[in-house]
């Protein structure tokens, strides 16, 4: 039996082929996916990471596809989505737990019609919670690491249960077990006024929409912001704002932000990464971190 008929075999028809990654990412960027599988619970996850074990097959969990730069020859292995179960969201007075395939602005309506605070700061992020939790997303007024208290990860063939102070949350960062999967997390609010939080919400999306190209295909922040400075205003005075590499450009109205003017490739997106980092190095003497994950080989070809 071949690897198609087996994953077939384990899910069923919801295997595509070849799917383009372009399609399910915020850049609107990457070539094909070989195997692209949308997984309900978790049988079906482990079903699936243990054949990937046994055929050597690489994988790779996508969120909302925020955050993230394929390559243009896309993944050989298979792209995980984790829908179904893994969607679930569960309000008990201040207890909440929700799957990692929980869509945060969801998550935010959800506790903010419950009166739940704790979530305004991310208000208007895309993204699923699960990928959130990874990269500890966050803006100026807060971060997910601080109302989490507890996630189920799946790791090596088990389900087991990780408390906060056992992940070494910190800027951008949350430490978890090499190939650990997120499937659930327990959250940590606090009763609140629903006219407060919803006000909270507004001017923090307010703030966002004044000072981030919103309306693009973007992938959110390219880089971490250095100790004490911003990466956005480093960009902005080493003169690159506007600047473009093929359809990928500097947005003019925020330099930590790449985005895509219609066709860009991952190859013009790294050119932009390169020259970025290339000239804040020289005229400031700063070395920049990507917060963008680059998933795959670029060719550096990139076109100016």
């Amino acid at each position: 039996m071949g690897i198609l008929d087996e994953l077939k075999r384990l899910i069923g028809n919801r295997v595509k082929v070849d799917e383009p990654l372009s399609r399910h990412t915020s850049f609107g960027i990457g070539g094909p996916s070989k195997y692209f599988l949308e997984l309900r619970n978790i049988v079906e996850l482990r079903s699936v990471i243990e054949f990937c074990g046994k055929e050597k097959l690489d994988f790779f969990v996508l969120g909302q596809g925020t955050n993230v730069l394929f390559s243009d020859a896309g993944f050989r292995g298979v792209v995980i989505r984790l829908k179904g179960e893994f969607e679930k969201l569960s309000i008990g007075g201040e207890k909440v737990t929700a799957g990692a395939g929980v869509k945060l602005g969801i998550l935010v309506e959800k506790l903010t019609k419950k009166g739940l605070s704790g979530l305004e700061f991310a208000a208007g992020i895309p993204g699923s919670l699960g990928g959130a939790i990874v990269s500890n997303s966050g803006t100026k007024w807060g971060s997910i690491g601080g109302i989490i208290k507890e996630i189920r990860i799946f790791c090596n063939g088990k389900i087991k249960v990780l408390k906060r102070d056992e992940m070494d949350f910190s800027y951008r960062h949350c430490d978890l077990p090499n190939k650990a999967i997120i499937v659930e997390a327990k959250l940590g609010l606090k009763s609140g006024r629903k006219s407060d939080i919803i006000k909270t919400i507004r001017e923090n999306l307010k703030d966002r929409r004044k000072n981030q190209p919103l309306s693009t295909l973007n992938a959110g922040c390219i880089f971490k912001n250095p100790e004490s400075y911003e990466a956005g205003r480093l960009i902005e005075n080493a003169g690159l704002k506007g600047i473009r590499f093929g359809d990928a450009e500097v947005s003019r109205k925020h330099g930590n932000f790449i985005v895509n003017r219609g066709s860009a490739k991952a190859k013009d997106v790294y050119g932009l990464i390169k020259k970025i980092r290339e000239t804040v190095r020289q005229k400031f003497g700063i070395d920049l971190e990507l917060e963008l994950r680059i998933i795959g080989e670029i060719d550096e070809g990139y076109t100016r």
